[in-house]
C-alpha cells in the first residue's frame, strides 16, 4: 500500500523508524501499515506529508497504485 511514499522514502533516504517516530509511534507499526494491514488516518497523513515532503502532491504520496507520469497523477486524485 501507498508505493509512491514507499518509493519517496527510498530517495530521501528516510527510515521507517523515522517516519514513524514523527507520529509518536514504532517502526513496525508504520510498515504493518505500508504493507495494507490497517489504514494509515488522514491526520497521520497530513503530518508525513507536512513534515518530510512538504513539495509533493499529497494524492500522489498517498496514492494506493504506483503513480508514474503527470496524467496518472490526475487520475489517482480524481
Amino acid at each position: 500500500m501507498f508505493p509512491n511514499l514507499k518509493a519517496e522514502m527510498a530517495r530521501y533516504g528516510l527510515s521507517y523508524a523515522q517516519v514513524a517516530a514523527a507520529l509518536g509511534r514504532i517502526s513496525a507499526w508504520l510498515d504493518a501499515k505500508l504493507r495494507g494491514k490497517g489504514n494509515i488516518s488522514i491526520q497521520e497523513a497530513l503530518i508525513i506529508h507536512d513534515k518530510f515532503f512538504p513539495n509533493m502532491d499529497y494524492g500522489y504520496l498517498f496514492a494506493r497504485e504506483p503513480v508514474t507520469s503527470v496524467g496518472a497523477v490526475k487520475k489517482a486524485t480524481a
